[in-house]
């Protein structure tokens, strides 16, 4: 299951998931006009992400990027977003 989008704060971020048949990320990529320091915070969060199949999991990758700076990009509402993906994979399976 394949989604995508885009979410506009001060700046614009698109998000690409894809989940497998169990509703695991296989594949996320986070891209768009924001800036973040350290720079490879971007990278170690879909890194984190990938393989996550919870709510838990999502949770703590976010954790790990706490201390980061994020211009322009509602944190919390894009962890939301994610989250918010995973329970509608979860949903379709079990319907």
């Amino acid at each position: 299951m394949e989604k995508s989008l885009v979410l506009r704060y001060n700046k614009t971020v698109k998000v690409d998931l894809v989940f497998s048949n169990e509703c695991e990320i296989t594949s996320i990529v986070l891209s768009g006009d924001f800036f973040a320091y350290p720079e490879d915070t971007i990278e170690r969060l879909e890194e984190t992400l990938r393989n996550c199949d919870s709510v838990e999991c999502v949770e703590n990758a976010f954790r790990g990027i706490k201390e980061a700076i994020i211009l322009g990009v509602d944190v919390v509402d894009l962890k939301k977003k994610i989250v918010e993906l995973l329970r509608e994979c979860k949903k379709a399976k079990t319907t």
